[in-house]
Parts: structure tokens; C-alpha cells; sequence
């Protein structure tokens, strides 16, 4: 933009002393400088509007197809395609796909890339993850556009544009950042804490479902032997043998057993109904299934050196600690925050105004004084650091307790499991020694079928207590967080990566 300013003066001088307020060189230099001023406007905003709208992300619309989901969930199956492509980086791939028989590490494994409560809780840790974004970006400048008419003016308009910009402190913004961080390696190690729960249910349903399949193999050879000896007794009293209440006990006895089939039928559907829920798929998928524990209910025993080292790595970095120890440095970035803010705070306002034929360019400057000194804020956040201090401590006491009370528990078991081993034998030994004296022609078939009934008993006896020491375990490990014995250990530094729990 040109203005001709050649003589400007000396007419300028001429038209004060012919006494006229306005001269047509000055009213059109005026004038001129005036459009120019406007082009400058016309063309400063169309280029702002311009780049704010290439710069601007677009909407993509993801509507939800409900019934859709819902068939795809019915059709998923255990050994999918798109199962084993997930599987392919966590563990070493089976021969033959699906595997004839499934182990835990490979259904946990399943369970890591198909269960909707960690897809829910990895979504959650990536929400957290995207609030650095905002917290590392400025605060958007407030631009005010102004213009004003005044009617009798000899420049009527008045255009006028205006920037506010909160300037924080350097400290300020390092310290949400911060902040913002740590909620991130709290939100992981809350999606680790979930897979640990989904790890629990799962294997807790795997447990019920092998103790239900092993009692319902048992119950069935029971049975058949119940028939044995009814048919053996019945024989014995229409022989004249016996009294027909000695039928009595024995019918009773397999009633009970007809009992504990449907028992443990209900559980078996029950633990599968679970396991599938722990895996994300239908129990109808589980139909079939073949799993593989060959040391279900007899965990190997455990070393004492792996042992401590998994109680102590417990009790300094157990995701629920990691937590606790991650709302503690939380609140204490926060308290230093609102230390900070008790300083003033810069706001730049400049701008420019063409204020009827006058160009203005002013430059405020405003600070936010908290005379309070922000001993509100300070305040809370001093006890909010308190609380979360004193929850970290509670927390690492609870799982202190948890592993004494598993490793406890495991201990008492274990020898409820070695007395009911013994008894076993026992009856087993018997059993045998009938079998010789009734191919030696010194018992008859009752007693023998009665022997071989005791020695079932017995080892359906020892299936329940070896659920229970399986269960100890189970609870031992998952109050540790660490597999200690079997497949799994080869998922132990994958789980992070397939949950997307990698620290920062």
C-alpha cells in the first residue's frame, strides 16, 4: 500500500490558511489510506479463515452395528483365524492348528486378544494417553474481531482485531505435563491389574472345569460298580443269602451318586459358561476342548529363592502398588501445581485498530493476582498427597498379607493333600489284596466290587482336595502376579506387549 506524500505539507499549510478543514489531496490521501487499510482486512481475514479451516481435523463418522456384533460374537471360535494371527507373536506355534489339546498359556494367550474387558481397558488407557496431547499444546489465543459505525463521523467505521494470550509459566506447564504422564503409567498399570483379574477368572475356571471332568470320569466307574454290587446283592437275597435290607444301603448309595453326577455336570457347565467368558467367546465354542494340565492338582512344590523373589517383587511393584505409588506422585505434582499457581499469571492482549481514521496498535498487558495466595488449593492438595500416601501403605500391607495367607493356605493344603494320598494308597493296597484272595477262591465278588468301591472313593476324595490345593496355588499366584510353574512362564514378557501395558 502507496500514498503520494509530495508536497503534502506545503498544501496542507495552504488549506489551514484558507481556513478549510479538508482539502481534496489530504481527503483523498486519507481516503486512500483508508481502502488500503480495509484490502489489508478483507484480505488478513479471508487468509486466517483460510488456514484455520485446511488446518482443521475432519469428522469421521463409526456408527455402531449392534446386531452385527452380536452375530459375530455367536460365530467367534476358539481356534479362528483371526485367533491364531493374534497368537503368532506371544507364543511358539503348535504343529497343527487348532491344537488338538489347549494348555493354559495358549488359552491365556487367547484370552489377551479376545476378552472385551481388556479391549475396554485398553481403550481407557489410550484416552488417558491422548490427554498429553492436550497437555503439551499452548492455550489457544482468544481473537476478537471488532468493527463499529458512527454515523455522523467524518470516518464512519471503526475495524478493530484482537488477540488474548494466556502466557503460562515454563514451571506450570512442565508440571501438567508431568502430571498428565503419570495419570498415563497409572492408566497401564491399571490395564496390567485387569489382565491379572481376567487371568484369575480364568484360570480359576479351568481349574472347576478339569476338577468337574475328573470327578464326572470317577463318578461314572463309581456308578458302574454301584450297579455291580446292587445286581450282586439282589442276587444274594433272592439266594436266601441275606436280608433284604442290606438292598437298602446300597440303593441309598447310588441314588447319592446319581446326585453327585448332576452336581457335578452343573459345575462342569458352569466353569465352561466362565472359562468362555474369560476368553471372549460363546461357551458353545468350548464344546469339545481338550485341555492340557497334566500337573493339575499337584503343582510342583516351590523353591524357596524363586519364591522370595517373586513376594518381594510383589511387594514393590504389584500393579496394584505400582497404582497406589503412581496416585501418590499424582497428588504430589498437583500440590506442587498449586504451590505455582499462587504466582501471577501473564496474559498478552495485543491488537489493532483502525479507529476512524486513526491506525492503533495496542499492547495490554494483565496478570491474574491470587491475593489469596491460592491457600485453598494448596490446602486440598496437600491432603489429597496425605491420603494417597497412606493408601500406598495400606495397599502394600494388604498384599503383604494376601501372600502370607496364600503361602499359608497352599502349605495347610498341601498336607490335608498328602494324608488323603496316603489314604488312597491304603485302599488300594486293600483292593489289591482282595483281588488275590478272590482269585485264590478266599473271598467272593461282593467283597471284591466292595473293595474296589472304597478305592474309588477314596481317589474321588483325593480329586477334591487336590482342587483345593490347586485352587491355593492359584490364589498364590495371582496375589504374587507371577506364574510359578507350567506353560505360562513363556507368556510372562509377552503379557505387557500384548495388553499394551509397555511403560513410557
Amino acid at each position: 500500500m502507496t500514498v503520494s506524500t509530495v508536497g503534502h505539507r506545503e498544501r496542507t499549510a495552504q488549506c489551514r490558511r484558507h481556513g478549510s478543514t479538508r482539502c481534496l489531496p489530504c481527503s483523498g490521501a486519507t481516503e486512500s489510506l483508508s481502502g488500503g487499510w480495509r484490502a489489508v482486512w478483507r484480505c488478513g481475514t479471508v487468509l486466517g479463515i483460510v488456514t484455520f479451516l485446511s488446518s482443521c481435523t475432519h469428522y469421521q463418522p463409526a456408527p455402531l452395528e449392534q446386531h452385527q456384533a452380536v452375530e459375530q460374537f455367536a460365530a467367534r471360535q476358539l481356534g479362528d483365524a483371526r485367533v491364531h494371527e493374534a497368537l503368532q507373536h506371544l507364543l511358539p506355534q503348535p504343529s497343527a492348528w487348532p491344537p488338538p489339546e489347549w494348555d493354559r498359556a495358549q488359552l491365556l494367550a487367547v484370552a489377551l486378544v479376545s476378552n472385551p474387558e481388556l479391549a475396554v481397558a485398553r481403550a481407557q488407557a489410550q484416552a488417558v494417553l491422548s490427554r498429553e496431547v492436550s497437555a503439551a499444546q499452548y492455550p489457544n489465543p482468544d481473537l476478537t474481531l471488532q468493527s463499529e459505525y458512527a454515523r455522523h463521523d467524518r470516518y464512519a467505521w471503526l475495524y478493530g482485531v484482537g488477540v488474548e494470550w494466556l502466557m503460562p509459566w515454563s514451571e506450570r506447564r512442565r508440571l501438567e505435563i508431568q502430571a498428565t504422564r503419570l495419570d498415563t503409567t497409572n492408566a497401564r498399570a491399571q490395564l496390567m491389574d485387569a489382565t491379572w483379574a481376567v487371568r484369575r477368572a480364568l484360570a480359576g475356571a479351568l481349574s472347576d472345569w478339569e476338577s468337574a471332568r475328573r470327578g464326572l470320569a470317577l463318578l461314572e466307574r463309581l456308578a458302574i460298580l454301584q450297579d455291580n454290587l446292587l445286581a450282586l446283592e439282589q442276587r444274594r437275597i433272592r439266594g436266601g443269602e441275606d436280608p433284604p435290607s442290606e438292598l437298602v444301603v446300597s440303593e441309598r448309595e447310588r441314588i447319592g451318586i446319581e446326585q453327585q453326577q448332576v452336581q457335578q455336570h452343573i459345575a462342569a457347565e458352569t466353569a465352561q459358561a466362565a472359562a468362555a467368558k474369560a476368553l471372549g467367546l460363546p461357551p458353545q465354542a468350548l464344546d469339545g476342548v481338550a485341555l492340557a494340565w497334566p500337573d493339575w492338582g499337584d503343582p510342583p512344590p516351590l523353591d524357596e529363592a524363586q519364591l522370595g523373589a517373586a513376594r518381594e517383587q510383589a511387594l514393590l511393584s504389584r500393579a496394584d502398588l505400582r497404582i497406589a505409588i503412581g496416585e501418590y506422585a499424582v497428588a504430589e505434582t498437583r500440590l506442587h501445581l498449586a504451590v505455582v499457581r499462587q504466582y501471577p499469571e501473564l496474559d498478552l492482549q495485543p491488537g489493532f485498530y483502525w479507529d476512524h481514521g486513526i491506525a492503533k496498535f495496542p499492547f495490554d498487558v494483565t496478570f491474574e493476582v491470587p491475593f489469596n495466595g491460592n491457600r485453598g488449593e494448596i490446602a486440598e492438595a496437600r491432603a489429597g498427597r496425605e491420603l494417597a500416601g497412606q493408601h500406598m501403605l495400606a495397599v502394600q500391607i494388604g498384599i503383604y498379607t494376601e501372600i502370607a495367607s496364600a503361602e499359608r493356605a497352599e502349605r495347610i493344603v498341601r498336607a490335608s493333600e498328602a494324608v488323603a494320598r496316603r489314604q488312597l494308597e491304603s485302599a488300594q493296597e486293600q483292593e489289591q489284596q482282595v483281588e488275590t484272595a478272590f482269585r485264590l477262591g478266599a473271598m467272593d465278588s461282593l467283597e471284591m466290587t466292595g473293595a474296589q468301591i472304597f478305592s474309588l472313593r477314596a481317589e474321588l476324595e483325593l480329586v477334591g482336595v487336590r482342587a483345593q490345593l490347586q485352587a491355593a496355588r492359584n490364589t498364590l499366584e495371582d496375589v504374587l502376579h507371577a506364574p510359578l510353574s507350567g506353560p505360562e512362564l513363556s507368556l510372562t514378557k509377552a503379557i505387557p506387549a500384548a495388553v499394551g501395558a509397555e511403560g513410557p
